[in-house]
């Protein structure tokens, strides 16, 4: 099992009214599940709300992305779907690499005080 700290991974941002949008109700749970999964996927592998269709196949039926795709909670463009407005409301990839770069050459700072005896 690997180890790893809920900092090292990113987040999508779901807003707390979520449950009661009337897009979420229209869709109805399996497919929001399908959504979140989605959403989380593209959150994992910094596609800017990008995900393969085949990645959308292989997190939920048809019928379910179809249902998203009806109430435009997703669109379906050239073999892919697309989380509409994503960038409005979490970070780019290109965000993201920059704030992990950021915290790796602190962490390096940090260890490097360390060794030479400036911090306890």
């Amino acid at each position: 099992m690997s180890r790893w700290s809920c900092r090292d991974m990113p987040w999508f941002k779901l807003d707390d009214g979520f449950y009661d949008n009337p897009k979420v109700a229209r869709a109805g749970n399996s497919a929001i599940g399908l959504w979140v999964r989605a959403a989380t996927w593209s959150a994992k592998h910094l596609t800017d709300g990008h995900i393969p269709a085949d990645v959308m196949r292989s997190l939920g039926t048809t019928a379910q992305a179809a249902q998203l795709e009806a109430i435009r909670m997703v669109v379906h463009v050239n073999g892919e779907y697309i989380i509409p407005d994503w960038l409005d409301y979490n970070p780019s990839a290109e965000q993201v690499r920059a704030e992990r770069k950021a915290a790796r050459e602190r962490q390096a700072r940090r260890r490097r005080h360390e060794q030479n005896g400036q911090y306890e």
